[in-house]
């Protein structure tokens, strides 16, 4: 009955809502971590939906899955002898309200419009901004039938959504004010980005901004730390990445002729060890004038960072490691408050737990050092 939906419309409006904002560049693992993060909070009896807002996120089909999983068979076929296709497209995690299936998505505004798949982004952020109201109704008509549910909310990951424009920052305004959302940002840096200077100086910016621009409690964190081991060395300790203090200590690695790029450590002619090689790349680097300007540029995107001091990243994550997501969902839940939610029996041990909780995790630290970026290398020469 309408009295009833109405009474229940009300008691959704009294009670608030918990969840997280999952936020980071392109390929940085917001989808697999959503997905992760929702296996892990079914594990610990916790509702959780993924609510998909990001257009662009229309994942395989079907039939691709099934080829994937090798389940795929090619024996049905239409009245021409044609191949059907299941062109379903599905999703890794649930969702309880997925916007390209309900508002709007990146493919079909490509193929109206014309547009490229940027700006075809940004006309369909603008266009969920516009019908904000909508979107709200059905994700409201859908959590008055769950019991506590837990919300966890995937977003795009371009960058000028978050330096250009304000509709995500509008959006996710919206959705707080009138849903009482008590949200975290979880942003996703890709651990890659520490084996190259120039690039993790822009991730920190691009970081720094986001935290200002959603103006939401935020947890950083460096994702695929599982598959730093393949991308090289780094440049300075682990920890170093992690606290980012002292970045301008960065700045002399970002000249890319400081590394030897794509030369077997095993090689017999060591280019690194070339004195003339050495001097002559030195002399190029004093007399380029686009090398000193370039230098100038990321000490000034140090020193902003450093001066806005709000970034730092928890304990790296590996989302195949429960023990990693159960780090970095400890810190989520300190700061959204849901803490504080817990049964009566575990409210004290909880509290307790967050008091004693130390902001860097050095024990998990060590740990990650120690199980990928101290694994043994393989030798790849082979005995006669």
């Amino acid at each position: 009955s309408s009295a009833g939906q109405s009474s229940e419309h009300i008691a959704m409006a009294n009670r608030p809502f918990y969840g997280q904002v999952t936020v980071g560049p392109p390929g940085s693992g917001k989808t697999t971590y959503c997905n992760g993060m929702q296996q892990y909070l079914r594990l610990l009896g916790r509702n959780a939906w993924v609510v998909n807002l990001d257009p662009a996120n229309e994942r395989i089909t079907q039939q691709e899955r099934k080829m994937r999983a090798g389940e795929y068979k090619s024996n049905s076929e239409d009245s021409q002898g044609n191949e059907k296709k299941d062109n379903r497209v599905i999703l890794p995690y649930e969702t309880i309200f997925n916007v390209c299936d309900e508002i709007v998505n990146i493919t079909s505004v490509m193929k109206e419009t014309g547009l490229g798949p940027n700006g075809g982004l940004v006309y369909c952020m603008e266009y969920m901004e516009t019908n904000i109201e909508a979107i709200m109704a059905k994700i409201q008509s859908r959590l008055v039938e769950q019991e506590n549910p837990y919300l966890i909310f995937d977003l795009p990951g371009q960058v000028e959504l978050f330096t250009n424009y304000t509709c995500v920052q509008n959006i996710m305004q919206k959705l707080q004010k009138n849903m009482d959302l008590r949200l975290t940002c979880v942003q996703l840096i890709d651990a890659h980005y520490c084996t190259d200077a120039s690039k993790f100086l822009s991730a920190t910016l691009l970081g720094t901004t986001t935290m200002i621009r959603l103006e939401l409690p935020t947890i950083s964190v460096l994702s695929k730390i599982d598959l730093l081991h393949s991308y090289g060395e780094l440049d300075m300790a682990l920890e170093f990445y992690t606290d980012c203090q002292d970045l301008e200590r960065l700045v002399p690695f970002v000249d890319q002729s400081n590394k030897i790029m794509g030369i077997d450590e095993e090689d017999e002619f060591d280019i690194a060890k070339d004195e003339e090689y050495q001097q002559a790349r030195r002399k190029r680097q004093s007399s380029s004038n686009l090398q000193r300007k370039f230098t100038k540029l990321h000490k000034a995107l140090a020193e902003v960072v450093e001066d806005f001091g709000l970034l730092s990243f928890v304990a790296p994550l590996d989302i195949s490691d429960a023990a990693s997501v159960g780090r970095v969902l400890a810190k989520v839940d300190k700061c959204n408050g849901y803490v504080f939610t817990q049964e009566a029996a575990n409210v004290q041990t909880s509290m307790f737990q967050c008091a004693v909780q130390h902001e860097v995790d050095y024990d998990a630290l060590q740990e990650v050092k120690e199980r990928v970026l101290e694994k043994p290398k393989s030798s790849n020469k082979t005995t006669a």
